[in-house]
């Protein structure tokens, strides 16, 4: 799996629920300022990725042995996938003041649509990303919203390098790479 291609579906998924205009555009939120023209929208929700990590519990596989063909007597070995955890970070940026109540609707609707969508389904041939369980090869994907406590927010948007914004962060599991 391909991480942009799957944000970048992503996107499209939930900006296919929203009538109108899209409202979820994917940049980088610690490198936005005021003055930023390249977003399409300026009442937009930006998708962040604000941390890649391993996933431990999978970890702990060891070395397995491809089947071959009887014809070949090499003995071939393969890494186990290596599962990700991704960090999404989903923040309301407005450039207008006037603009902060809007936003925050719009990452409601964010929060509305994973919710009621927390498992996708990533569908390897043709890189699809499904909401119901497909037939067949395909990698399971699970959104859980992260919540933190007021100085873990101070740090990460410290870390961040900016100031505030209204956001939610969702942890993406079980993305093999």
């Amino acid at each position: 799996m391909k991480i942009i291609e799957f944000l970048s579906k992503l996107v499209a998924a939930i900006n296919a629920e929203i009538a109108g205009t899209p409202i979820v555009e994917l940049a980088n939120i610690a490198t936005l300022n005021d003055g930023d023209e390249f977003l399409s929208s300026k009442s937009s929700i930006i998708l962040s990725i604000v941390n890649i990590e391993e996933d431990k519990i999978l970890k702990n596989q060891t070395l397995y042995k491809n089947y071959i063909p009887e014809s070949d007597t090499i003995a071939k070995y393969r890494n186990p996938a290596q599962n990700l955890i991704l960090s999404l970070l989903f923040t309301s940026y407005n450039i207008k003041q006037s603009d902060y109540t809007t936003g925050i609707e719009k990452l409601e609707v964010v929060i509305r649509y994973l919710q009621n969508n927390r498992v996708f389904y990533w569908q390897p041939p043709n890189n699809n990303l499904l909401i119901d369980e497909p037939k067949g090869d395909h990698e399971k994907l699970i959104f859980e919203i992260v919540s933190l406590k007021i100085d873990q927010l101070n740090q990460m948007w410290s870390y961040l390098g900016s100031k505030y914004m209204p956001s939610v962060l969702y942890q993406v599991r079980m993305i093999p790479i």
